[in-house]
């Protein structure tokens, strides 16, 4: 019982972990509008 409890908890920290990277790769690709006005004048 232990081993399958412990198993399940497991699985649930890898599906967390894969949907907290998804969700961080999402949010390092938006451009803000704040980094447009302070980068683009130095392209």
């Amino acid at each position: 019982m232990l081993r399958c409890v412990t198993s399940q908890a497991a699985g649930s920290v890898h599906q967390f972990l894969r949907n907290k990277k998804q969700e961080w790769e999402e949010y390092r690709s938006e451009v803000t509008a704040f980094e447009l006005r302070k980068n683009l004048p130095v392209l």
